[in-house]
């Protein structure tokens, strides 16, 4: 039940333009089994997410919502309610998820019972009901360098088909619903926020953890619905740009330049040749030229150094005002 009073959980969800999926999630938050209290940050939403939020807040006195000027991004959107926090756990949630009703409980009492523990994950399933994963058994430049240059939807494709779930210590789970103890994410100092929007910033969230003494879990009694994440459509060049930034600042602070340099070279080699391909194609399927020129672009940001940027993520306009242009090309 989401309550003011004496709360277990403190969950955190950051919003960006999540009005089909947010109310959802809160009644979910609502049915659950034990108390937890919501903080809710918007990102600049221009839909009608900040009403909902609203809504929320006035029917509840725990959901505290929070309203950015700005897309300040995920990372440090997640840590703007950190001292506010009062439970034991910290849940952070993606607005596209609904939680089965003892969701919190069997996380909450996992993490109860078993102190070595700092982070836990559930299982994802899609809305039809079939699992995905959310988890990862490591995070450095193989993984990186497979899923940044596969398809991600033949990826994930054949890693939802062949993955087993049983409970195991994990190299880190996935930043749509993770738990972590307070005082642990407090110590932290929360997510780095030089992550704008990557799936590094979970993975360096549990390896600074991890160097702390404690272990991540992937606990697939705990069950959630993730309702999107099975395909990405086409390309999109802003969350391209942050893919790649995350990924090299990432493997520049843990792992030494060597890495970082070795995957910005993959990068760039294999944006050149995907920009060439698809100028070829898009002589003979025009809308294929966009994919091109999208490209090209991120072609020029690595030669430029921009992408190794380890603030880009606090100076993201030039990016946004990129993705605009590129849009109205398309």
């Amino acid at each position: 039940m989401i309550t003011a009073e004496n709360p277990i959980v403190s969950v955190i969800i950051v919003t960006y333009n999540s009005q089909d999926e947010l109310a959802a999630c809160l009644d979910s938050l609502e049915r659950q089994s034990i108390a937890c209290e919501v903080f809710v940050v918007d990102n600049a939403s221009v839909d009608a997410t900040p009403t909902i939020i609203q809504q929320f807040a006035a029917r509840f006195s725990g959901v505290y919502p929070i309203f950015n000027e700005k897309n300040i991004g995920l990372a440090a959107a997640n840590n703007q309610p950190l001292h506010r926090c009062r439970g034991d756990y910290v849940l952070i949630l993606n607005p596209d998820t609904v939680l089965d009703p003892d969701t919190l409980l069997q996380l909450a009492s996992y993490l109860d019972q078993r102190s070595e523990i700092g982070v836990v994950g559930p299982k994802f399933h899609f809305d039809d009901g079939s699992p995905h994963t959310s988890y990862h058994y490591n995070w450095s430049f193989w993984n990186i360098l497979l899923w940044r240059t596969v398809p991600y939807v033949i990826l994930r494709a054949l890693y939802d088909r062949f993955a087993r779930y049983p409970e195991a210590e994990v190299f880190f789970v996935s930043g749509a619903c993770l738990m972590i103890r307070r005082q642990l994410f407090e110590a932290l100092g929360g997510y780095d926020k030089n992550y704008f929007l990557c799936v590094e910033d979970a993975a360096d969230l549990c390896l600074r953890a991890r160097k702390k003494g404690y272990r991540t879990v992937f606990y697939p009694k705990a069950r959630i619905i993730h309702i999107t994440g099975r395909s990405r459509e086409g390309i999109n060049y802003f969350a391209r740009v942050l893919n790649y930034n995350g990924c090299l600042y990432y493997l520049q602070k843990h792992y030494g330049a060597a890495p970082s340099a070795g995957i910005w070279m993959v990068l760039l080699s294999s944006s050149l040749i995907k920009a060439g391909f698809n100028w070829m194609l898009g002589l003979l399927v025009p809308s294929r030229h966009q994919f091109s020129t999208i490209y090209a672009v991120l072609v020029r940001d690595l030669l430029s150094g921009r992408l190794l940027r380890a603030d880009l993520s606090q100076n993201i306009g030039q990016v946004i005002a990129d993705d605009l242009v590129l849009r109205t090309k398309q």
